[in-house]
C-alpha cells in the first residue's frame, strides 16, 4: 500500500475513535442526567410476586442484600446464590450464605471434575461457592448443586421474588423465599433484559461485562482495569504431506504461546482492549531442513475502543485492531483493522455494519484490500440465529480481485437434541476481468440421540459444495473462492472447536464436493470424543486444489479424475481441569484419490494442544 494511502487510512482511523469518544462521552451524560431527572432506576422494572430477577449485590450486616443490579430473567426459577460461606452447622448439615441458611442432603452435587473427593465436610467458612437450592414447604432452602471452584468475586442470587414492597419511596425490598432484598438510588437496571449480556459476551468478551470485578478469570490491576492471559500449546507431526515417498516432507513442530490482554472499563459503557501475542514454533525434526527455530512472532493482534448500548439504544460501536469471527468461522476469524457498527436488540433482531481496512495487517496479503460488510438476522436465542449478509471488496493490486459475496445462514439448535447449519452464498463481482458466477452451499445436522447415565451419543451428517470453474480463460468465472478470513473451525458433536472439512487435509470450500458423517459422546463433565469421515470429490476436473495442508507442489490433482481421497479424523477433549488447564488430541488421515495417481502415500496428522488460563 501507498504511503499517502496509509496516512489516510491512519487519520480515518484515528477521526473515527475520536469521534466515537465524543459519542460515548455524550451518551454517559445524557444517561446520568437522565437518571438525574426522574426517578430511581429501579422503579423501571413492574414488580409483582413471581418475577424473576438476577440480582448482584452485597450482604449487609443488618441482615439484608443490597441490590446494585438487577436484570430480569423471562420465566420463574428456583433460588441459586453465589458468595461466601457465613456459618457452617456440621451437626444439621446446613450452612449460612447470605443470610440464608441451607442444607446439604447426600443428594446435593458438587459439579467439579473431582467431586468425589468433595462433601459437606469440605467446605470451610468463608470459602466462595456457588450453589443452586430447592425451597421446601417449610420454607427451608435445600442444596442441589454446589460449585466451589472458578467462583467470581461478586456475589449473586438469582430466582423468584416471593413478596414485594416498591413504591419508589425508600426503603423499598423485596423478598426472595425469605431473603430480603434492598433497592437503593445506586440500584442499576441492566437493559435490555433477558439473555442479551450473554450474547454481547459472546461478541465482545470481557468487553461486555458491566464491570471488570464480573470477570471469573484474569487478575484486577486496579478497580478498572482486568489483565487475563492464557498459554497455548501446539505440538503437531504431519506425515507425508506430499504424498509420495520421493520426497522428503514429514515434520515435528512445537508451538508455544502467550496471550495476554487488558481491558479497561472507563465509564459505564466505554470500553478499550489491548491484547499482546507471542508465539514461536520449533522444528523438532524436519525432513526437508534443519534449524532450530523456524518462526517467532510478537504481535498486537488487538488495539480497539468498545462504545457499547450508546444512548441507552442496542448499538455498539467498535473501532481499531479486533477479532473478527463468527460461530462457523465460515466467513470469518482473523484479527483486522476495522469500524464495526453493532446492533443486538432484545427482541432478537441483530444487525452489524462494517468497514474493513489494512493499516498495519497481519498477513501481507490483506494489504491491498478494502472490505465493506452488512449483516442483518434474526437472533432466535443465545444459541440460535438466521442472518443474510453481503460482502464487497475493493482490491487496489493488479490482480484485480473484486469479488461480493451474497449469502444467508443459520446455526444453532431448533431443539435440545439437534445442533444445525446452513450457509449458502453466492459470488458475484469481478477476477482479473473476469465475471464471477460462482456458488457454494454448506448444510448438516448433529443429532443428540439419548442420555445413557451421565454419557450422551450423536451422530452428525453434513454436505457441502463450492462450485469450480466450467471453461478455463473465458469470460465468466464459476470457481467459488471463500473471503481468506475463514478458518472453517466450529463445534460438531463433541466439546471443543474442530476443522470441519478435515483435520489432515484442510481444504478451503472451492471446487469441491465434500460429504461428512460422524459419531460421538460428550461426557456431562466435559469430556468428548469424536470420529468424522470425509468423502472429497472435484466440482469441475481441475489440475489444482485450493489452499490445503498439503506439500503444494507435488500433491496436486492430475485433472483427470474427480476423485480427491477421503479423510477421517478422531477427536478427544479433556474437561477443563480446575477451570484452567484442558487437553485435546487430534488423529486425522487422508487417503489421496484416483485424482492423485500416481502419488498415493497416507497423509498422517497428529497433533495435542494444551491450553492454560493463568
Amino acid at each position: 500500500m501507498h504511503k499517502g494511502s496509509m496516512t489516510v487510512m491512519h487519520r480515518w482511523l484515528i477521526t473515527s475513535v475520536i469521534v466515537c469518544a465524543l459519542i460515548g462521552s455524550v451518551e454517559i451524560a445524557a444517561v446520568e442526567s437522565a437518571m438525574a431527572r426522574g426517578g430511581p432506576e429501579y422503579m423501571k422494572l413492574r414488580y409483582v410476586p413471581g418475577i424473576a430477577l438476577e440480582i448482584k449485590g452485597v450482604w449487609d450486616t443488618s441482615g439484608v442484600f443490597v441490590a446494585t443490579e438487577m436484570e430480569q430473567l423471562p420465566k420463574p426459577r428456583t433460588p441459586k446464590m453465589r458468595g461466601a460461606i457465613q456459618r457452617i452447622n456440621k451437626a444439621k448439615r446446613m450452612f449460612m450464605m447470605l443470610g440464608r441458611p441451607v442444607r446439604v442432603k447426600k443428594s446435593t452435587r458438587f459439579l467439579e471434575v473431582d467431586s468425589s473427593s468433595l462433601s459437606f465436610e469440605s467446605l470451610k467458612v468463608g470459602q466462595r461457592i456457588e450453589v443452586s437450592c430447592t425451597v421446601l414447604e417449610d420454607g427451608t432452602w435445600k442444596a442441589r448443586k454446589i460449585r466451589t471452584k472458578g467462583v467470581k468475586r461478586s456475589d449473586k442470587i438469582k430466582g423468584t421474588i416471593t413478596r414485594v414492597a416498591v413504591d419508589g419511596n425508600a426503603p423499598d425490598t423485596l423478598e426472595m423465599s425469605g431473603l430480603l432484598i434492598l433497592l437503593t438510588k445506586k440500584t442499576d437496571i441492566n437493559w435490555p433484559r433477558g439473555d442479551l449480556q450473554k450474547v454481547q459476551y459472546k461478541r465482545f468478551k470481557y468487553a461486555a461485562l458491566s464491570d471488570a470485578e464480573y470477570s471469573r478469570d484474569g487478575e484486577l490491576l486496579s478497580k478498572n482495569i482486568l489483565l487475563t492471559a492464557k498459554y497455548r500449546g501446539e505440538l503437531e507431526n504431519l506425515s507425508e504431506p506430499d504424498l509420495s515417498p520421493t520426497f522428503e516432507s514429514d515434520r515435528s513442530d512445537l508451538q508455544p504461546g502467550v496471550r495476554a490482554e487488558l481491558t479497561a472499563f472507563l465509564g459505564k459503557n466505554v470500553r478499550a482492549l489491548t491484547q499482546i501475542r507471542w508465539r514461536k514454533k520449533y522444528d523438532i525434526s524436519s525432513e526437508s531442513q534443519s534449524i532450530l527455530s523456524k518462526k517467532k512472532e510478537l504481535d498486537v493482534t488487538q488495539l480497539y475502543a468498545l462504545f457499547k448500548d450508546i444512548g441507552n439504544t442496542p448499538f455498539s460501536i467498535q473501532v481499531g485492531r479486533q477479532d473478527v469471527d463468527e460461530p462457523r468461522e465460515w466467513l470469518f476469524d482473523e484479527y483486522l483493522d476495522a469500524l464495526r457498527l453493532h446492533y443486538i436488540a432484545a427482541h432478537g433482531f441483530i444487525a452489524q455494519a462494517a468497514v474493513i481496512v489494512s493499516v498495519a495487517p497481519i498477513k501481507r496479503k490483506f494489504e491491498p484490500w478494502t472490505d465493506y460488510f452488512a449483516q442483518f438476522g434474526w437472533r432466535f436465542d443465545r444459541h440460535s440465529a438466521a442472518r443474510v449478509y453481503v460482502l464487497a471488496r475493493n482490491d487496489t493490486s493488479p490482480r484485480n480481485r473484486d469479488p461480493v459475496w451474497w449469502g444467508a445462514r443459520y446455526y444453532g439448535r431448533p431443539t435440545r437434541a439437534l445442533r444445525s447449519w446452513f450457509d449458502v452464498a453466492l459470488m458475484r463481482g469481478e477476477d482479473k476481468g473476469r465475471t464471477q458466477r460462482a456458488w457454494a452451499f454448506d448444510v448438516g445436522s448433529t443429532l443428540f440421540v439419548g442420555e445413557y447415565k451421565a454419557i450422551r451419543p450423536n451422530v452428525t451428517l453434513g454436505y457441502a459444495v463450492g462450485s469450480g470453474d466450467k471453461v478455463a480463460n473465458d469470460n465468466f468465472s464459476q470457481e467459488f473462492r471463500q473471503t481468506s478470513y475463514q478458518d472453517n473451525v466450529g463445534r460438531i458433536g463433541g466439546v471443543t472447536r474442530i476443522r470441519y472439512y478435515g483435520e489432515a487435509l484442510n481444504p478451503e470450500l472451492s471446487n469441491l464436493k465434500i460429504f461428512t458423517a460422524g459419531a460421538g459422546l460428550i461426557h456431562e463433565r466435559g469430556t468428548s470424543l469424536e470420529a468424522l469421515y470425509h468423502s472429497y470429490r472435484q466440482h469441475r476436473l481441475d489440475a489444482d486444489l485450493s489452499k490445503t495442508a498439503l506439500t503444494n507442489p507435488p500433491a496436486v490433482p492430475n485433472g483427470a479424475s474427480a476423485d480427491i481421497g477421503w479423510g477421517l479424523d478422531i477427536i478427544a477433549s479433556s474437561p477443563e481441569f480446575w477451570e484452567r488447564f484442558q487437553l485435546r488430541y487430534t488423529f486425522s488421515i487422508f487417503n489421496p484419490g484416483v485424482a492423485f495417481e500416481p502419488r498415493n502415500e497416507t497423509a498422517l496428522l497428529n497433533r495435542l494442544n494444551f491450553d492454560v488460563t493463568l
